[in-house]
């Protein structure tokens, strides 16, 4: 039996971490997710205790199909709200609602007491990483910056607009004009739904809407301190709620935006101001759709 816990520790890069391996941080030693890879029957068992109390009920699924011997193999997490989604070299296999309501802080590889090998090795390469589009996103594509992108369909109630950049550029534009990147929502006329214009010079983020022929409204302004880091991925979530945009960086809610004007969201553009030859992400980025 070869295990891959999430206790609520937290690292942002880990070196390779060979079984036992523990990486400590603070925080108490609850287990909010045990994945047990059961090779005897190909299976693979799921759980969660506190650090002073025993499992509980198990859950499981086959993974018959999943791994290939001698190659290498992906298992990922990925948060989402109360519950985690396990896929295995991209496909989702299992989805766990949480049972233990504490933030994820660390990471173990173990493996049995008297085990001489392990399903994935000595050692394994771990990263947390925010920036992971969602396993089987309903429609995911690449966009340049200036492009528009038509969805094959509107968004509904609490669907996930995933806009996700391989790199972040932190030196601001001095093009006349300003420095001004922005994420946006569009409606099937043409209505600015929600734009997010991302400003390096003064480290703020711009929220915003406006009808297709009309001006802007009232800018509701936070600031980015701390919210991106140089050279890093990134990653700007937007949940596409009934009344209003809440709005993720990193996984962590930074703004929810009411909406101004009742209409679909049926598009997404990436742009900067005309002048400027750089922006704080890349110059093609990732788009996944997801929920409901």
């Amino acid at each position: 039996m070869t295990t891959l816990t999430i206790p609520p520790r937290w690292r942002h890069t880990l070196p390779p971490i060979s079984p036992p391996r523990w990486r400590r941080l603070s925080g108490d030693d609850d287990y909010v997710l045990h994945i047990s890879i059961r090779r005897a029957d190909k299976s693979v068992r799921l759980n969660s205790r506190r650090a002073d109390g025993g499992w509980g009920a198990e859950e499981s699924f086959k993974f018959d199909g999943s791994f290939t011997d001698g190659r290498p193999s992906v298992v990922s997490v990925t948060i989402r709200g109360s519950k985690y989604l396990i896929a295995i070299d991209g496909r989702l296999r299992y989805t766990y609602a949480q049972r233990i309501n504490a933030p994820v802080k660390g990471l173990r590889y173990a493996r049995n007491g008297d085990m001489t090998t392990a399903i994935f090795g000595n050692s394994v390469n771990a990263q947390i990483v925010h920036t992971l589009p969602p396993p089987n996103p309903s429609q995911s594509f690449s966009i340049n910056v200036g492009d528009t992108h038509t969805l094959s369909s509107a968004l509904t109630n609490d669907q996930f607009v995933y806009f996700i950049s391989k790199t972040t550029s932190l030196t601001s534009d001095p093009s006349p004009g300003g420095d001004n990147t922005s994420l946006n929502l569009l409606s099937g006329d043409g209505d600015w739904l929600l734009h997010i214009s991302i400003r390096r010079v003064n480290s703020t983020i711009v929220f915003n809407a406006r009808n297709a022929a009309g001006g802007w409204g009232a800018e509701e302004v936070i600031s980015s301190q701390g919210f991106f880091h140089e050279s890093q991925p990134a990653s700007v979530v937007v949940q596409n709620r009934s009344s209003a945009f809440d709005v993720y960086i990193d996984g962590i809610l930074r703004h929810t935006f009411k909406k101004r004007i009742n209409q679909a969201v049926r598009a997404v553009r990436y742009h900067r101001n005309g002048n400027m030859n750089t922006q704080i992400f890349a110059y093609t980025i990732n788009v996944a759709i997801d929920g409901q």
